[in-house]
């Protein structure tokens, strides 16, 4: 009997198909099948996280130059990160610099990012009330401030606490902050009844 497996559950069995392994492969060797196996794991996840932080056309630019600057700067990778880790590193930083190229980068201190800083006027709450809960929920999403926007996604792409410090090169203590004020703005809005 031969039980033909979908390609994700193939790696669980083949180690050498780990996407650190790949990336370590495609460092190395610049063989093209490395490169292709990395945008088949990460691909998605990547643009996921791209459109929740821009828009969709900016989010498919930057996606485009991230795997440029993979191919460019594979040389540098050297194994002491995880793969995903780097690759969303590259990804990240690829769209802080399109966003300020194109004017649209807005820093906030932390003190700037509280519930507060995002006030949902009578019309806002009309409108969420008539949507369906997850279409409420990414309209909630998108209304959170840039920081605190990027740690909750990247927590539910899998990101440790340490993993998303890390990324975004802050501690961790402030990534905490940041993904308890998103959760408090969320639990706060989603429970709104009108």
């Amino acid at each position: 009997m031969n039980l033909k497996l979908p390609s994700k559950i193939k790696g669980w069995f083949n180690a050498n198909d780990h996407p650190d392994n790949l990336l370590t492969k495609f460092a190395t060797t610049k063989q093209q099948k490395y490169l292709i196996a990395l945008v088949g794991y990460f691909n998605q996840t990547l643009f996921h996280y791209l459109l929740s932080q821009s828009n969709k056309v900016m989010a498919e630019d930057v996606l485009q130059t991230t795997w440029l600057k993979v191919i460019n700067k594979n040389h540098q990778y050297n194994g002491g990160t995880s793969a995903k880790c780097w690759l969303f590193t590259i990804a990240r930083n690829a769209l802080i610099d399109e966003l300020r190229k194109q004017q649209k980068w807005q820093y906030q201190e932390l003190e700037d990012c509280h519930i507060k800083s995002v006030p949902l006027t009578e019309q806002v709450i009309a409108e969420l009330a008539n949507e369906q809960q997850l279409t409420q929920f990414n309209f909630l999403i998108q209304r959170l401030p840039f920081h605190q926007r990027e740690a909750f996604i990247f927590q539910q792409e899998g990101f440790s606490l340490k993993e998303i410090a890390s990324l975004t090169n802050e501690n961790q203590e402030t990534i905490k902050s940041r993904l308890r004020y998103s959760k408090q703005y969320l639990r706060a809005h989603l429970e709104i009844k009108t």
